[in-house]
């Protein structure tokens, strides 16, 4: 048996070896140090007197996924053409139609009104509840399970009187598709906590506000006459300190360093 090549293997599998614990040990210390500065910045926003909910804090986003994708103004003046039950207006992009007084709208489900919309609303299926009052129930198309945030050409609204649908306008987008191009890869959402920090750096936050939501959804950065750009954003609902009405901001949800839209 050769001693001296023995002993030069074992030591340079012991060199080997001390060098993997160490790259070990430095990965440790790195993460251990970027979670530590993670949590240093976080904002305290108890300690900001602003209210916010730890169930808004805390929605789930990993493993989310988004892009920017284009859609363009169905026309309905085709679709409304042989119904006389139906119009159009604003050059067929809004088509508009009575509702059969038998549409309750009183009980909590809208179950009359979720029933009339997939069983007469033009791809009904794609719209859910946004809004509701005692005048109107606004409904918001969705894409891949997310809203068309706050946009006029993707909307469905029901007129209400006496707790009965009397009527409808609706709006619709299609052809929604990835935006084309290379520079679109699909990206990881950002956490709600750092969309709403996003709105305290940049001094949309101060002390006595309330965060009464956030939710994720598609806004259109790029409105053409009838054709649209949108990405993924975070909608933030704030109560402003002494105001009466609700405010929404738009967070990019995307974004290493996200931009807010004030609207």
């Amino acid at each position: 048996m050769n001693w001296k090549l023995t002993k030069t293997l074992f030591i340079f599998v012991f060199v080997l070896v001390n060098i993997f614990l160490i790259l070990i040990y430095i990965n440790k210390v790195t993460k251990s140090q970027i979670n530590e500065t993670e949590s240093d910045n976080e904002v305290n926003f108890q300690q900001e007197e602003i209210k916010v909910s730890t169930d808004v804090l805390n929605k789930d986003v990993s493993g989310t996924k988004m892009q920017m994708i284009t859609a363009t103004s169905k026309n309905f003046k085709s679709y409304a053409e042989n119904k006389s039950s139906l119009e159009t207006s604003d050059s067929g992009f809004t088509v508009s139609g009575d509702v059969d007084n038998t549409v309750n709208v009183s009980d909590r489900n809208l179950s009359d009104l979720k029933d009339y919309i997939i069983n007469h609303i033009y791809n009904g299926k794609v719209y859910q509840l946004g809004d509701i009052n005692s005048n109107a129930v606004t409904y918001e198309q969705t894409y891949d399970g997310y809203p068309l945030l706050n946009n006029n050409k993707a909307r469905l609204r029901f007129n209400i009187d006496d707790g009965k649908a009397t009527m409808y306008k609706q709006t619709l987008m299609s052809k929604i598709e990835p935006a084309k191009g290379d520079n679109n890869p699909k990206k990881q959402v950002i956490t709600p906590r750092k969309a709403i920090e996003s709105l305290y750096f940049n001094r949309y936050l101060k002390a006595g506000d309330e965060v009464l939501d956030a939710r994720l959804g598609y806004y259109s950065v790029v409105r053409e006459t009838n054709v649209q750009l949108l990405q993924a954003n975070w909608e933030i609902k704030v109560k402003h300190k002494g105001k009466e009405e609700t405010k929404k901001y738009y967070v990019e949800a995307t974004s290493v360093n996200p931009k807010v839209i004030d609207n």
